[in-house]
C-alpha cells in the first residue's frame, strides 16, 4: 500500500496552517513510544504502537508529544526512571532505542499523523535536566516528593532541593558550558539525525510537527534567574533554528508562572509556537477523593481562566498555542479509593467532565477567535474510555 506524503505544518501569525488552510492538533501524548518501537528486547511492542496508532487514528487523533531524550545514570539503576534509556552518557547513545524512534517516526504517514518530538525533560522519569547536572557534578539526584494516591499526599524528598538541583542545568554558571555542549550536542545528533528505516533525515521529515526544548523547564526565580532561562531558551532554539528550516519550535512550558514568565519563556524570535499544561490535581484545583461535583466544578472554573490567560498572553507575541498537557486521574472514593483508582475498571465521570470542558475552552480560542492551534490530553494507554470522546477539535 502507497503510504501518504505529509506535509510540513507551518505557521502565519497565530494560526497553524497545512496545505495553506487551518491545522488543528487534536493530540494525545505518548511517552513511551520510543521504547515501544525498539526492534527487540523487554521494553519492545510494535504491534501495540500500531493498534495504538490506529485506534487513536480513527477517533480524530493527528499527533502523538513522544520523548527523543532518556539519559542513564552512573550510579546505576534509578528509581521511578523509564529504561533502556536513550544515552547511557553524554554523547553515547543506545541504537537499539534510536532505531526505535526512527520506527515510530516511520510510521506515522500511514495514520496522518504527526509527533511533537521533546529534545528534554524536567522530570526524573526519564533521566532528564537533573541527570545532565548529575553527570557534570558526579553528585546523585536528590529526589523530590513522591505522590501517595492511598493518602493523598506527597511523601519522600525535598521538592525544592530537587527544584534548586535541577535548575542549575541552565542557572548554575559552574556547570552551564558543561551541560549546554552536551545538550547542543544531542539536539545536534536527533535533529540532523538520518531515519534507519525511511532514510528521511529528520530536519527533512513532514512527520514532525515540532521540536520542543524540554518537557516542563520550570522558572528560576529573580532578575538572574529570568535571564539565564531566557538565554538558554534562546540558545537552544536557534540552534535546532540553524540546524532545521522547516519546523516548528517550542518550549515544552506549562505556562503556569503568569504573564511575565510566559513572554521570557516564548519572547525568542526562534520560537514559533507556544506552550501550556494545566493540571488541576498537581496544582491544589481538584480532590480526587472528593466524589461531590464541587471539586471539578472547581477545577474546570481554573481552567477556563488558565485557557483565557493564555490565549491573550500567545496573542501578545503573535504566537499560536497548543494546551500540550492535560490530564486528571479516576474516581477515587468509593469501590475504587486508594490504589484501585489506577485500575482500568474505575470509573471516570470527573475525568469525562473535565476533557469534556477543556476542549470546549479551547474551541472557543481556536483562529479566527484566538490564537489556540489545539489540545493534547495526557496520556495515551490501553485504557482508551476517556481517551478522545471529544477530542475531534475542528
Amino acid at each position: 500500500m502507497t503510504q501518504p506524503t505529509p506535509q510540513f505544518v507551518t505557521r502565519r501569525g497565530a494560526q497553524l496552517l497545512l496545505d495553506n488552510q487551518p491545522f488543528v492538533v487534536s493530540g494525545a501524548n505518548y511517552w513511551q513510544a520510543m521504547n515501544l518501537g525498539m526492534p527487540s528486547g523487554p521494553s519492545s511492542n510494535r504491534a501495540r504502537v500500531l493498534r495504538d496508532l490506529a485506534d487513536l487514528s480513527s477517533r480524530g487523533i493527528n499527533m502523538i508529544r513522544i520523548l527523543a531524550a532518556s539519559e542513564a545514570s552512573q550510579f546505576g539503576k534509578q528509581p521511578d526512571r523509564m529504561y533502556p534509556a536513550l544515552m547511557r552518557a553524554p554523547g553515547q547513545y543506545d541504537d537499539e532505542v534510536f532505531a526505535g524512534l526512527d520506527w515510530v517516526l516511520a510510521q506515522l504517514p500511514r495514520f496522518n499523523m504527526y509527533a511533537t518530538v521533546s529534545l528534554n525533560n524536567y522530570w526524573t522519569w526519564s533521566g532528564g535536566a537533573a541527570q545532565y547536572v548529575s553527570w557534570a557534578t558526579d553528585t546523585r539526584i536528590p529526589y523530590p516528593v513522591q505522590w501517595d494516591p492511598v493518602r493523598q499526599v506527597f511523601e519522600g524528598g525535598d521538592y525544592q532541593a530537587y527544584l534548586d538541583y535541577t535548575n542549575r542545568f541552565y542557572a548554575d554558571p559552574q556547570i552551564y558550558n558543561t551541560t549546554q555542549r552536551w545538550y547542543r550536542s544531542h539536539i545536534e545528533r536527533v535533529v540532523s539525525r538520518v531515519n534507519t528505516v525511511s532514510g528521511t533525515r529528520y530536519s527533512d521529515d513532514p512527520a514532525i510537527l515540532a521540536w520542543e526544548l524540554m518537557n516542563e523547564p520550570q522558572i528560576v526565580e529573580g532578575p538572574a534567574g529570568e535571564k539565564q532561562v531566557a538565554r538558554w531558551i534562546d540558545d537552544s532554539a536557534r540552534l535546532i533554528s540553524e540546524l532545521d528550516p522547516h519546523h516548528l519550535i517550542t518550549t515544552g512550558a506549562e505556562s503556569k508562572n503568569g504573564r511575565d514568565w510566559f513572554h521570557i519563556m516564548h519572547g525568542s524570535p526562534a520560537i514559533t509556537l507556544a506552550s501550556c499544561h494545566f493540571w488541576p490535581l498537581n496544582w491544589g484545583y481538584y480532590n480526587s477523593t472528593d466524589p461531590s461535583s464541587a471539586s471539578v466544578d472547581y477545577s474546570i472554573a481554573k481552567m477556563r481562566d488558565f485557557v483565557g490567560d493564555n490565549a491573550k498572553w500567545a496573542h501578545e507575541l503573535d504566537l499560536p498555542t497548543v494546551l500540550f498537557e492535560f490530564g486528571m486521574m479516576r474516581d477515587n472514593w468509593g469501590e475504587f479509593a486508594g490504589l484501585r483508582a489506577y485500575e482500568p475498571q474505575a470509573p471516570v465521570s470527573h475525568r469525562n467532565r473535565f476533557y469534556a470542558a477543556v476542549y470546549d475552552a479551547v474551541r472557543k480560542q481556536l483562529a479566527p477567535h484566538g490564537p489556540f492551534a489545539g489540545a493534547a490530553f495526557w496520556a495515551n494507554s490501553l485504557d482508551r474510555r476517556s481517551a478522545a470522546r471529544a477530542a475531534r477539535l475542528e
